[in-house]
């Protein structure tokens, strides 16, 4: 299996940071490879169109818009990533 490339896209990068930090090793005990950055410049998100629509993960270039970055949600994420990348 090839490794993910994700990105957290959000202009906190307080936020982006943590969430990328959790969304690593909650991929680890998923048992996925993934290579997880944060963008936190408003001038990036800008140009992906993103203004106003952040916090957003992107897999592999397909954007999924987020409410936030709990851990909930990042929990959620990953086991769903894991059932839908395995399959």
């Amino acid at each position: 299996m090839e490794t993910l490339q994700i990105t957290i896209l959000d202009p906190n990068t307080n936020n982006a940071q943590h969430a990328a930090t959790r969304l690593r090793t909650l991929l680890k005990k998923e048992d996925l490879s993934a290579f997880v950055q944060e963008v936190t410049y408003y001038l990036e998100i800008s140009r992906q169109g993103l203004n106003g629509k952040t916090p957003v993960i992107a897999v592999n270039g397909k954007n999924f818009q987020c409410k936030n970055l709990s851990f909930e949600l990042l929990e959620q994420f990953a086991q769903w990533l894991a059932s839908n990348i395995n399959d």
